[in-house]
């Protein structure tokens, strides 16, 4: 299965790299053969940019945000970087409107790959992205890490899911850009994949041992299908309660919605019940 999956990514790569004869094959095969699989930390990831992908696409920093689209306004459910420091990673907003990040509004009409020399924006049209709308409010981090660098950048929306990744390469060469902007077509997806496995190691990784074994129970009938009322019903409590519960196990496993409850494991075990 393993062979397949690579021999698989091998053909799907041969075909993005013929349109761009530049691009350094070898290294991007390299980069997919080392590929975390199964499960895959944050710490997979990280090594994995560091090490294989920047061997084939150069750069001195990277940021990657994935989240989801409530229409305009995007929630931030992960970030993961590589050579930022933790002052700028400690201002950066994971959530925000479109409109308060220029970057992201180009970027979500657009969907094309970007390249920034310094601030200016390579296709004519873009505006100096996180230079005049930045995270950091324009502050002296603002400067320092991106309208000194040469900045690269793509990403990927699922329609059906309304999520998305956003990824940010900064230091990136200034030459070969054309090279740049068809790697970044091959490096999007795969990074988005690799951010929906960490989301899904990080969901399977919740520890359920602080909840009750009532919690349990409601969470159970909430995998099953049924109602606040019907689950009321059927454990013989007033709604008032059942919302309680809810609220209580929300807090216990940081998250927001009922909707939620359902990406955690699908059993929950005897343990969790005793």
């Amino acid at each position: 299965m393993k062979a397949n999956g690579a021999a698989a990514r091998k053909t799907r790569a041969c075909q993005s790299l013929s349109g761009c004869s530049d691009l350094n094959s070898d290294a991007w095969f390299q980069a997919l053969k080392e590929l975390p699989v199964t499960q895959v930390s944050e710490a997979d990831l990280v090594a994995w940019v560091a090490g294989p992908l920047r061997r084939f696409f150069p750069f001195n920093k990277f940021l990657a945000f994935y989240g989801r689209d409530l229409g305009g306004y995007i929630e931030g459910r992960a970030c993961v970087s590589w050579g930022h420091d933790p002052e700028f990673m400690s201002v950066i907003q994971n959530s925000c409107y479109y409109h308060e990040r220029s970057c992201i509004a180009w970027w979500v009409s657009n969907r094309r790959p970007f390249v920034l020399r310094k601030g200016v924006a390579f296709d004519g049209q873009a505006v100096a992205f996180e230079c005049r709308n930045c995270p950091t409010n324009g502050t002296k981090n603002c400067s320092e890490h991106w309208s000194q660098d040469t900045v690269a950048g793509h990403g990927i929306v699922d329609l059906f899911a309304l999520t998305g990744t956003l990824l940010r390469f900064s230091g990136v060469p200034e030459d070969r850009q054309e090279e740049r902007l068809a790697a970044l077509e091959l490096i999007a997806p795969v990074l988005h994949g690799l951010m929906l496995k960490v989301g899904q190691a990080e969901r399977q990784a919740i520890d359920l041992t602080s909840l009750t074994r009532r919690q349990c129970e409601v969470i159970q009938l909430v995998m099953a299908g049924l109602s606040d009322k019907a689950i009321a019903e059927r454990l013989a409590i007033s709604e008032h309660t059942v919302g309680n519960h809810f609220r209580a196990i929300f807090s216990k496993l940081g998250i927001r919605k009922r909707g939620e409850l359902v990406n955690l494991p699908k059993q929950l075990t005897p343990n969790h019940l005793a």
